[in-house]
C-alpha cells in the first residue's frame, strides 16, 4: 500500500481533534444562549429530519467507500461506478426531500415546520456526499485541511451571528451551510481525478446492494434516532435535548479514536480480498485493541466526573443530563465494540444479510422495550438509554456467536490487554471519591482527577511493556529526534 496508514491515522486524528475542539466551543455556547424550550424544538425535529436523511443518502457512502476500495487501482473502474452511483445520490435525495416537505407541511407549524424547510438545505448538500471516493482512495490530506477550514468558518459565524436565546431559525441556517459547503468542496476535489464517464449506466446493478445497506441503516435508526424521536413525541423537546446533549459529548469525544475504525475500513476490506485470513485477524485485533486503549479510561474519565463535564458544557440548568451521560459513557464502549463487528469484521467479508438480520431482532427488541416504559410512564432520556445499550450489547453477542462459529474469525474482546485497560479504567472512580472527599475546590478537583488517573493508567502499561503505549511513545521519540 502506497499510503502510509499511521500518516492516515495522523489526518484523521488530527481532523478529529478539531472535531473536537470545535464543539468544545461551540457546543457550550450554543446550549448557554439558546432558550431551552426552543433548542428542545430544535432537536426534535433534527431527530426526526436525520430519519429522511438517512433515507436520502441511501446507502452510497458505505458502499461506496467499499466497492472504490476494491478497484482503486483501475481509474475506468473508478470513474464508471463514481457515476453510476452520483445519478442515484440525485435521483434519491430529490425524491425523499419531496416526501419530506409534504410530511412536513401535514405535521407541523410554527417554528418546527420553518425548521423542517430550512434543514432543506442539507439535502441538496447531501447529494455531493461523495467523501466515500477520498476515503477508498485513503486521500486523508486533503479530507483535513478541508474540514479544518470550513470547521473554523463554522466556529466564527456562530460566535459573530447568534445573539439572542430566540436565534435557534439562524442556528438552523449556519449547520445546514455547512453541511452544504462540506459536501461539495469534497465533490469539486474529486471531480480533479474522477471523470465522469456516462457510457455504463446500469442503476438496477446497485439498486438491490444499496437498498439492502439502506435496510441496514434505516434499522440503526430503531437504537438513539428512535430514541430521541420517541422522546419528541411522548414526552417533550427538552427531553431530547437532555438525551442529546450526553449522547452528542461522548460522540465527539471519541471521534479521535474512531478514527482508527474508519481509516481501516479500506485497509481491511483490502486484505479480505487479496491478503491472507492470519494477516487480516492480526491487523483486527490490532486495530481494536488499539481503539479500546483510548475508548475505554475515556468514557470512564467522563463517567467519573459526569456532574463537572455537564456543569462545564451545559450549566446548571440542564443538570438532569447528569445521569443520562453516565449511563452514554458505558453506552459508547458497547457501541464501540459494536462497531468493531459491524464496519471491520461482518461488512468486509459481505455478511450485510446477517448484519441486517441481527440489526432488526435488536432493533425491534429495543422498540418493544421503548413502548413498555411509555405504557408504563417511565420513559425518559436515561431509560431510553438503558434500553439501547442493551440492544447494542444483544448486537455484540449476537455476532460474536456468528464470527466465531461460522466465519471462524477470531476477535479476541476480553484478551489480557483488553482486561488491564477496563480494570486500570475502573479505578478512575474511587480516584475520583477520594479527591471530591478531601475537596480542594471545584476546578482544582478536576485536575487532580485527571493527573492522577492518567500518571495510573500510563504508569503501569509501561510497567507491563503494553504494546499500545509503547507504539506512542516510540512515535513522540521519532519525532522529537527529527526535529532535533
Amino acid at each position: 500500500m502506497k499510503k502510509s496508514l499511521f500518516k492516515n491515522t495522523i489526518y484523521k486524528s488530527i481532523l478529529s481533534f478539531v472535531n473536537i475542539v470545535v464543539p468544545l466551543f461551540v457546543g457550550p455556547f450554543v446550549v448557554r444562549l439558546l432558550d431551552v424550550e426552543l433548542y428542545g424544538t430544535y432537536n426534535a425535529v433534527f431527530a426526526e429530519f436525520q430519519v429522511f436523511l438517512t433515507f436520502g443518502s441511501f446507502g452510497l457512502y458505505t458502499f461506496g467507500i467499499r466497492e472504490i476500495s476494491k478497484i482503486r487501482d483501475n481509474k475506468e473502474k473508478v470513474s464508471k461506478l463514481f457515476t453510476n452511483l452520483f445519478v442515484i445520490s440525485i435521483l434519491s435525495n430529490v425524491i425523499v426531500c419531496a416526501i419530506y416537505l409534504i410530511y412536513a407541511f401535514f405535521t407541523s407549524s410554527g417554528l418546527a415546520l420553518l425548521l423542517y424547510i430550512i434543514m432543506t438545505i442539507q439535502f441538496v448538500g447531501n447529494i455531493f456526499y461523495i467523501e466515500f471516493v477520498n476515503e477508498a482512495v485513503e486521500n486523508y490530506k486533503f479530507i483535513t485541511i478541508k474540514s479544518v477550514i470550513i470547521k473554523i468558518l463554522y466556529l466564527i459565524s456562530i460566535f459573530l451571528l447568534l445573539r439572542k436565546p430566540t436565534d435557534v431559525p439562524l442556528y438552523a441556517i449556519i449547520v445546514s451551510l455547512v453541511n452544504f459547503a462540506n459536501n461539495f468542496v469534497s465533490f469539486i476535489y474529486a471531480k480533479k481525478y474522477i471523470k465522469f464517464d456516462f457510457s455504463e449506466i446500469k442503476l438496477k446493478k446497485y439498486i438491490i446492494p444499496l437498498a439492502t445497506i439502506l435496510i441496514i441503516s434505516d434499522i440503526g435508526l430503531l437504537y438513539s434516532q428512535l430514541d430521541k424521536i420517541m422522546l419528541g413525541k411522548f414526552v417533550n423537546g427538552v427531553a431530547v435535548s437532555y438525551y442529546y446533549i450526553p449522547y452528542y459529548i461522548m460522540g465527539t469525544l471519541v471521534s479521535i479514536p474512531y478514527s482508527i475504525i474508519n481509516i481501516s475500513i479500506p485497509r481491511l476490506s483490502y486484505q479480505v480480498a487479496n491478503d491472507s485470513k492470519e494477516n487480516y485477524e492480526y491487523s483486527l485485533n490490532k486495530i481494536f485493541s488499539s481503539l479500546l486503549f483510548v475508548i475505554i479510561p475515556m468514557c470512564f474519565g467522563v463517567l467519573a466526573l459526569a456532574n463537572e463535564v455537564i456543569f462545564i458544557y451545559a450549566g446548571e440548568k440542564y443538570s438532569a443530563c447528569v445521569l443520562p451521560l453516565v449511563i452514554a459513557c458505558i453506552m459508547r464502549i458497547i457501541i464501540s465494540c459494536e462497531s468493531v463487528y459491524t464496519n471491520l469484521v461482518m461488512y468486509p467479508n459481505n455478511q450485510e444479510k446477517r448484519i441486517l438480520k441481527i440489526s432488526l431482532i435488536c432493533g425491534v427488541i429495543n422498540l418493544v422495550l421503548n413502548s413498555l416504559l411509555v405504557l408504563l410512564k417511565v420513559f425518559n432520556p436515561s431509560t431510553a438509554m438503558i434500553t439501547t445499550t442493551i440492544a447494542e450489547l444483544l448486537i455484540i453477542i449476537f455476532q460474536n456467536r456468528y464470527v466465531r462459529n461460522k466465519l471462524k474469525i477470531k476477535l479476541h474482546i476480553f484478551s489480557k490487554q483488553n482486561v488491564l485497560y477496563l480494570f486500570l479504567s475502573l479505578l478512575f472512580i474511587p480516584i475520583t471519591i477520594l479527591v471530591k472527599f478531601i475537596n480542594l475546590g471545584f476546578y482544582l478537583n478536576i485536575l487532580i482527577i485527571i493527573t492522577i488517573s492518567m500518571l495510573l493508567y500510563g504508569g503501569v502499561l509501561i510497567l507491563v511493556k503494553d504494546e499500545n503505549i509503547y507504539i506512542i511513545i516510540n512515535k513522540f521519540l521519532g519525532i522529537l529526534k527529527k526535529n532535533r
